[in-house]
């Protein structure tokens, strides 16, 4: 097991945008590291270090640095962990590192930073703290028994008014075009960052009415509305205790949980109801997989994230979405026991192949002695009702 890789992973596209000094809180590492040629003492946990001494450190607001050890001029461990952000000192560090014009939104969970109508970030908040956050509680009580824990930190969004602003955000964030997706969860800010999706309807033109009800009427909004639920399905999953930020999490669970989630319902009044409705986009690409899908694609897409990238991400994607949508209804109790034991993997800790394929069968393989851990007597029945969707 090697932490390095988890740490260049996190490099790749952590952004330090400032520094917090917070006199308030009573105990918390601190660490002092050198920023424009000076030496600034930013307060927080100490979650990993390296073998090249570089340290993943989480400040006192739930966002993840990686500090290379060149930068690192002291560190003094305290053995109490820190005191969180309250959402007050959250919503004025947010609104002290993004452009001018930004306002806060407070719910019991969520701050939200806006720079749009006021309006549009409470139907935001609605959805994520009225609807999300009650289903997700829900679905892990009745429907997987499982025991979640309390967010450590206020959950956070960034609400940008127009798909340009947004763009340049992600473009210095993440260094690259975010691309068609309207919203991003970002294990290392811990926030999901997305714009008005009534932008692209009232094409940008200033004063144009762009009411949100109208916008909720239109078909092209179904993917606007799953991406913005999706991506606060990722927020959920690693801040409510079933995934760690940086641990080997396999991203089929990750993206299927999300996946079943986000299926939209332009019926209701928010744009979402509930979780676990058919969704239609991954139902037509699985349709697609499946006359030609390899009869290792099960073992590869548990085993290994490379599907997640490339010319077959799709397909991937898919199947997730099948293969969560088949264990919450036949292999419910397992896949608890699979979550549970996954949630505890902490930071920097890369599992390969072999292992991560162990793991699943350890919990869904055949209990027979003679077969035992197989996955066919599974596939067959995944399978089976892979084809059964409609």
């Amino acid at each position: 097991m090697q932490t390095d890789s988890i740490f260049s992973r996190a490099i790749a596209f952590a952004i330090i945008v400032s520094a917090f000094f917070f006199n308030k809180v009573a105990v918390a590492d601190t660490i002092v590291i050198t920023r424009d040629g000076k030496e600034v003492s930013i307060q927080g946990e100490r979650l990993q270090e390296a073998q090249d001494k570089s340290i993943l450190f989480e400040t006192t607001d739930g966002q993840l640095h990686v500090f290379a050890a060149s930068r690192i001029v002291s560190l003094e461990i305290e053995v109490e962990k820190p005191t969180p952000m309250t959402h007050e000192e959250v919503g004025e560090s947010m609104l002290a590192e993004l452009p001018v014009g930004f306002k806060i939104l407070r719910t019991k969970h969520y701050v939200i930073a806006y720079q749009t109508e006021l309006a549009y970030a409470k139907w935001i908040g609605d959805l994520y703290e009225k609807r999300l956050v009650p289903e997700f509680e829900k679905f892990a009580k009745k429907k997987l028994k499982y025991k979640l824990v309390p967010a450590s930190h206020p959950l956070t969004a960034i609400v940008f008014g127009s798909r340009p602003e947004y763009t340049r955000y992600v473009q210095r964030e993440l260094g690259n075009d975010p691309g068609p997706p309207i919203a991003y969860y970002n294990q290392m800010t811990n926030r999901v960052a997305m714009f008005d999706l009534t932008f692209d309807f009232g094409r940008g033109v200033p004063g144009d009415p762009r009411r949100l009800d109208k916008v909720l009427s239109k078909p092209a909004a179904i993917p606007m509305v799953a991406t913005i639920i999706h991506e606060g399905t990722h927020q959920l999953m690693y801040n409510r205790g079933m995934q760690t930020r940086f641990a080997d999490g396999p991203v089929w669970l990750n993206e299927g949980m999300a996946n079943w989630f986000e299926a939209p319902d332009l019926r209701n009044a928010k744009g979402w109801r509930r979780p676990g409705m058919m969704n239609d986009l991954r139902l037509r690409q699985l349709k697609k997989y499946l006359p030609v899908r390899p009869a290792d694609s099960l073992e590869t897409l548990v085993s290994s994230d490379d599907r997640f990238s490339g010319e077959g991400v799709l397909d991937a994607y898919a199947e997730s979405w099948a293969l969560v949508h088949f264990l919450i209804r036949h292999r419910k109790v397992e896949f608890q026991r699979y979550i549970e034991e996954l949630s505890k993997k902490q930071p920097g800790f890369v599992v390969d192949p072999e292992e991560r394929l162990k793991a699943f069968r350890k919990h869904f393989g055949d209990k027979n002695k003679k077969r035992l851990g197989d996955l066919a007597k599974l596939e067959k029945a995944f399978q089976n009702y892979m084809r059964s969707l409609k």
